[in-house]
């Protein structure tokens, strides 16, 4: 395999492929946990243009989903079931359409489903703020902001996860859950990967025929409620759970409780 950063979690009999979403990278948190107290193995990589991961790893989401299945088929794993987080969800779509038989089940969470994402405005921004030139002094200052003053700067990114006002948002999520997602945004990063992910494209998800789970929060201000919705109109035989949780990192919030129990019975209908 081409040189891809990967974190392996977990030693259980069944294995979980996770593409995390954007702006992270295989040591990310990426609500893997629930999985590896699940017993499963879980293996995360750095999507191209994340991490150690480089672009010539897979410049389409096809591409990548492509170089995953040969190294899936390596490692002589039966059956795996993708989970696609957020900017993720591309690639998790073209993994289910293009090697249905490595694929036991699909998971979309937060995910990018249709080819309406990033609206014109975040597109244009993406190439100011998080080309590979500029991504170093955004993320210095957000990294920065959330150094001195946490609480204000945690407010500040609600602003653009939740469509709820971010004062309402952030009420509702307690001190730990704020603590692990401060410190997931003090370790983010877009290297040449955010702007490589705003150029993806969905495959046909109609013929997408793996038992399928759509998680998704109402209150999601990154990535809008017509993503779950497409998907579930379009993939058969999908499964659609929406979340009152607060905003789209949904593994910060009271409710994730919720969507735990959901991805439970669906792994457990799978067996």
């Amino acid at each position: 395999m081409k040189q891809v950063e990967y974190r392996e979690e977990g030693s259980g009999p069944d294995t979980i492929l996770l593409f995390h979403g954007g702006h992270m990278r295989a040591t990310s948190d990426s609500g893997e946990a629930f999985f590896v107290e699940n017993c499963y193995r879980v293996i995360i990589p750095s999507r191209p243009g994340y991490g150690k991961t480089p672009l010539t790893a897979g410049r389409s989401a096809a591409d990548f989903a492509d170089m995953m299945a040969e190294f899936i088929a390596d490692l002589h794993f039966k059956t795996i079931t993708v989970v696609g987080n957020s900017g993720g969800g591309p690639t998790a779509l073209q993994f289910a359409q293009r090697h249905p038989e490595l694929l036991n089940a699909l998971i979309m969470q937060s995910a990018v489903g249709h080819d309406g994402w990033p609206g014109a405005k975040l597109h244009r921004l993406s190439h100011i703020g998080f080309n590979p030139i500029t991504e170093k002094l955004t993320w210095a200052f957000i990294h920065a902001g959330f150094t001195f003053f946490p609480q204000t700067m945690l407010k500040f990114m609600l602003g653009s996860l939740s469509t709820k006002p971010p004062d309402e948002a952030l009420h509702t999520i307690r001190d730990k859950q704020r603590t692990a997602m401060i410190q997931v945004f003090k370790q983010m990063r877009s290297g040449h990967g955010f702007l490589n992910d705003i150029h993806y494209r969905i495959c046909n998800v109609e013929s997408i025929s793996v038992p399928t789970l759509i998680l998704h929060s109402k209150n999601d201000g990154s990535v809008d409620l017509s993503h779950p919705q497409y998907l579930a109109e379009h993939i058969q035989g999908s499964t659609l759970f929406l979340s009152e949780a607060e905003n789209h990192m949904f593994w910060y919030s009271d409710y994730y409780s919720e969507i735990r129990n959901e991805m439970k019975r669906f792994l457990d209908s799978l067996v």
